[in-house]
């Protein structure tokens, strides 16, 4: 199976599902609901015509297992499956960035991880994913930055399944604090 990018039409309407909306997208061609599909074509794909092939996009979805028809109250809704909630997470995982605020409460955030050389691939996926987040290395388990970020933190650990292995700590004093915050420009 090819990857899926985000930025494609499928690739649309797996973020759509995944945050709610468009529940009733493919299967909304009846008259009284003509109002809601052409709102969703507009929220999905950014346009007011509907793509020609949308249908296929569907089946596609549906072949590969991303999307399931369920029955529920006498109507049909599309839903994301286990697989189709990975691809989303990966959407999620993709574009991930920590927001830093404006006033610095003067504390580090300490990231402490000890993963165990069988899950070599997800700690150092989980350190490059950290590196991209601004984090600094400040040992070879121990990363720093100044803005909270914990619910980051868990989730990309939660995603390589690390999350047992991850502590995490808010820091006072450090040493070599003036060097972080030349680094961070606190």
């Amino acid at each position: 199976m090819r990857k899926i990018d985000q930025e494609s039409n499928t690739g649309k309407i797996i973020r759509a599902l995944g945050f709610g909306v468009g529940v009733t997208f493919a299967l909304a061609n009846q008259r009284s609901s003509f109002k809601m599909t052409k709102t969703l074509i507009r929220e999905i794909f950014k346009t007011n015509t509907r793509p020609k092939n949308v249908n296929q996009y569907f089946y596609r979805l549906r072949q590969q297992q991303i999307i399931s028809f369920k029955e529920k109250d006498g109507k049909r809704e599309v839903v994301l499956t286990e697989e189709g909630k990975k691809v989303f997470l990966r959407f999620s995982y993709e574009k991930m960035c920590v927001k830093s605020s404006k006033v610095w409460d003067r504390q580090f955030r300490m990231i402490i991880f000890d993963i165990p050389e069988k899950k070599r691939q997800a700690r150092d996926s989980f350190r490059d994913k950290l590196r991209d987040l601004g984090c600094v290395k400040y040992n070879d388990s121990v990363w720093v930055y100044p803005y909270p970020c914990q619910s980051e933190i868990d989730f990309i650990a939660n995603y390589w399944g690390v999350g047992r292995y991850v502590q995490f700590a808010l820091v006072k004093d450090l040493t070599n604090r003036s060097h972080l915050e030349k680094f961070f420009k606190l």
